[in-house]
């Protein structure tokens, strides 16, 4: 009977830690996208508008702030969802 009450507990624990992480996860990659979408706009107004820079040349500095705003998703992430679960 004590294995049976091992495995329910051991169930909960693991539909909490995914429960922790998927929230967590969906939180800051939500507010990254909303940053994200703010510097793309102040980006697009300050080059293309203001300054006069061609679209072309302002696309791959777009494309790269992205790609490096996935480091602050996934280690937020990760020290969240550690500190949730202790």
């Amino acid at each position: 009977m004590s294995v049976q009450r091992e495995t329910e507990s051991d169930n909960k624990s693991a539909r909490r830690v995914a429960g922790t992480a998927v929230g967590t996860f969906s939180i800051i990659v939500l507010l990254a996208a909303v940053s994200y979408s703010v510097m793309v706009n102040v980006v697009d107004w300050v080059t293309v508008d203001v300054l006069t820079y061609p679209v072309n040349g302002v696309a791959p500095f777009v494309v790269i702030s992205g790609a490096i705003l996935t480091i602050p998703v996934l280690i937020p992430t990760v020290l969240l969802t550690a500190k949730l679960i202790e």
